[in-house]
């Protein structure tokens, strides 16, 4: 009878683990599901938030945690849910990497990381989809490129919060000058219509013309590939194919490397070190880049330094940078966003809601702090009205911003594991080969060294070879 019991009481103890590691895998496979904006909050149980926040990584400054902001948000937050806390930790940007996987082997990441970077990084499977707290009809308030950065697979992965876009600058005067096909040029540049990365040698083509109008007209900064790169992930359709495909060949790598080498070889743009905007504010270039929205914030350095040529911001047109725009243009630059994670075991629906509430307006309230200085955007625009108006800027930069940040299609989302294999080959292969081009340290044989290097990384990933081949 007691050894019946005991297999009886092991027997249902089995049913149970196998149970609970089935509703684990099911939580892997569909996180979402645990998701609901509606779970029920237990008025008498006190629930803890923790949230992590990246600091110390380009342009912007995040608040210090001791800040009026922090505390604020807090206090907001408490007054819609007065039984939580919520316990924020600073993570300096070279320490992020090693604590959260740390966090993550241990099945106890933060419930919310605000963090940034060039390329959205994924971090686990234990990360969430925003996606129910998100509905449709309430995307058009974010900028769409933002959210195609956080498009991982069928899903929205984070809630986007400040951009720092890569974009490049005309100058109003200089491009009154041109003659009407230079003009044209420009024109179509400005309505995303050129640099689209659909067709390099129509783009090629147009360019070339702006040579009889003088010398150089357009700078780029030497030493950055920022060009190329856009450019290959537009004429490519993303690199990565969503079965891990190479999109991007030789052939196309090659009619890119040409195309760069002729403009500045047919002296329509040049590669300049030291004086990009020096020659710009003085009205030698009609446009450089890569800048960023810190060229509208010049005005003062600009009047100091005695360049009265330009009015600044009014002079200064964004333009949206080569392959920002069309149908696989992307949003380029840096940007911050909020992600929320599940635990190991999951936390429950309650604290889940709390955590996505609480990474939304932390994503919106943050947008707008750090872009207080003109170096970012908040990525909800709902906010842009404000924003603006703080830094004196008006209706003339709205619409120019909302031109140039709106016309890119975006990138094919793709799966994680892909997802992940295009930000790696993009970090270690491809951004530092180009690097090596627009350097002088190699030329068009860097297009056959690429594809190799490319195709032997997805090989080892399970991923195929050139698309064609």
């Amino acid at each position: 009878m007691h050894s019946r019991r005991v297999r009886i009481a092991l027997a249902v103890l089995v049913l149970a683990v196998v149970g609970l590691g089935g509703w684990q895998l099911f939580l892997w496979r569909y996180p979402e599901i645990a998701l609901d904006p509606e779970a029920e909050i237990d008025p008498e149980r006190i629930y803890t938030i923790n949230v992590w926040v990246e600091t110390g990584r380009a342009l912007v400054k995040v608040p210090e945690l001791e800040a009026e902001f922090w505390q604020q948000l807090i206090s907001d937050f408490k007054s819609a849910y007065p039984n939580t806390e919520i316990v924020l930790r600073e993570v300096p940007a070279p320490d992020l990497e090693g604590e959260m996987q740390k966090a993550l082997r241990q099945g106890k990441p933060p419930h919310v990381l605000a963090a940034g970077g060039q390329w959205f990084r994924l971090w686990s499977e234990l990360q969430l989809p925003i996606d129910r707290f998100l509905p449709e009809g309430q995307r058009e308030q974010y900028v769409p490129g933002a959210l195609g950065k956080v498009a991982v697979g069928d899903h929205l992965m984070a809630w986007p919060c400040q951009i720092q876009p890569r974009l490049w600058a005309a100058s109003r005067r200089e491009a009154g000058r041109l003659s009407a096909s230079g003009a044209a040029v420009l024109d179509e540049w400005r309505a995303g219509l050129l640099w689209s990365g659909d067709d390099p040698q129509a783009a090629k083509d147009k360019l070339l013309k702006l040579r009889d109008a003088g010398p150089n007209l357009l700078a780029h900064q030497f030493g950055s590939s920022a060009a190329l790169v856009d450019l290959s992930l537009a004429v490519s359709g993303g690199i990565i194919g969503q079965k891990g495909e190479l999109l991007l060949d030789r052939g196309l790598m090659a009619s890119l490397l040409d195309t760069w080498q002729a403009l500045q070889d047919e002296g329509v743009m040049e590669l300049v070190q030291g004086t990009l905007l020096t020659d710009f504010l003085s009205g030698k270039r009609a446009a450089i880049g890569p800048v960023g929205l810190w060229i509208w914030t010049l005005k003062k350095e600009a009047a100091l330094r005695g360049y009265r040529t330009l009015a600044i911001p009014e002079d200064i047109i964004l333009l949206p940078p080569p392959g920002g725009s069309g149908d696989h243009g992307c949003l380029l630059g840096a940007t911050v966003e909020v992600a929320v994670f599940r635990q190991r075991p999951f936390q429950g629906a309650a604290l889940a809601r709390l955590s996505m509430e609480l990474a939304r307006d932390i994503s919106r309230k943050l947008g707008l702090e750090t872009s207080r200085t003109g170096l970012g955007v908040p990525a909800y625009k709902p906010l842009w009205d404000e924003w603006l108006s703080g830094l004196g800027w008006g209706a003339d930069q709205k619409a120019n911003l909302e031109q140039v940040l709106e016309r890119g299609a975006g990138l094919p989302p793709l799966s994680p594991k892909w997802h992940e294999a295009r930000r790696q080959l993009l970090l270690q292969i491809l951004i530092p080969g180009l690097d090596q081009v627009v350097s002088g340290q190699s030329g068009p044989e860097m297009a056959d060294r690429l594809e190799e290097e490319m195709r032997i990384f997805l090989k080892g990933l399970g991923g195929k070879g050139p698309q064609g081949k």
